[in-house]
């Protein structure tokens, strides 16, 4: 599992923001952002005007079905696709570029770069972006992965490692460039089911330690609901907004199975209501 340090600092920001609201204002915000690529065949409109704002300390899910624009999103808060209308801002700035300042972690097991150790694979980003250098870096590297409980294996190469333990390995390369946002994209959709649920008690655990902002991808119900705080709502292609909700308490989520089944019911009605309309008009006609 992974370990959980001081509870200070960010972390303490994290939990008053879920109490009293927002403090100073969004670290993100995103608005009337529309997203197109170009396929072989066809311009595509992967997200029509959406809005929305993530605050310090935010665990804020994107949720929605195949085809909705989520992971295209995503790569536009990490600057990898600009939009074609609206605009999206970071500390007040606009997003125009990928920076060390959102750190992405995919769903693939293959992000690792095969020929070099869990240590020299976190380190990578900390030397390329000139943030350490040397020692220090090694040094920043090996608490990023004692952080995730991976510290016997520092020196291991990623094709000895399970799926479970490449995603901790991505997880702790993001957290030791400390970045405003981190950005998971799926990274527990290839896990069995198992390891899946052991996951994402490990990342609560490390949000417990230190309080990071995350922007996290799913089409998982449930999943939504135990790792978010809050949970934006997306329509089928294009992908709009449908709604935005809070999810339940940490300890609320684990000891009220009512409520729980009620959130998952209520979600699920939001997201595919207007699917099971045109079913039903399909079958009268």
């Amino acid at each position: 599992m992974m370990t959980t340090a001081s509870r200070g600092g960010v972390a303490a920001q994290g939990r008053d923001r879920a109490v009293n609201g927002p403090l100073n204002g969004p670290l993100l915000d995103v608005r009337g952002v529309t997203l197109q690529y170009k396929t072989r065949d066809h311009l595509v409109t992967a997200t029509y005007r959406v809005d929305f704002e993530v605050f310090r300390g935010d665990r804020f899910v994107l949720l929605g079905p195949s085809g909705c624009g989520k992971s295209t999103l995503l790569k536009a808060i990490g600057g990898y696709l600009t939009p074609v209308e609206g605009e999206i801002r970071l500390k007040g700035e606009t997003v125009t570029k990928p920076g060390p300042d959102r750190m992405m972690v995919f769903q693939e097991f293959d992000q690792l770069l095969p020929w070099k150790t869990v240590a020299e694979n976190v380190m990578f980003p900390l030397v390329a972006s000139g943030r350490l250098a040397g020692a220090a870096a090694r040094d920043k590297a090996r608490d990023a992965i004692a952080m995730v409980n991976l510290a016997s294996f520092a020196d291991s190469l990623p094709h000895t490692l399970s799926g479970g333990m490449k995603q901790r390995v991505a997880i702790a390369r993001a957290m030791a460039m400390e970045p405003d946002i981190l950005l998971m994209d799926e990274p527990f959709a290839a896990l069995d089911a198992l390891t899946r649920r052991k996951m994402q008690d490990e990342l609560l655990q490390l949000w417990d330690a230190t309080g990071f902002t995350v922007v996290f991808v799913t089409h998982s119900i449930p999943e939504a609901i135990k790792v978010g705080s809050r949970v934006l709502l997306l329509s089928p292609h294009p992908g709009q907004v449908k709604a935005e909700l809070n999810s339940l308490p940490r300890d609320a989520a684990a000891a009220d199975a009512p409520g729980l089944l009620k959130l998952e019911q209520k979600i699920h009605a939001l997201l595919f209501s207007d699917a099971v309309e045109a079913e039903e008009v399909a079958h009268v006609v």
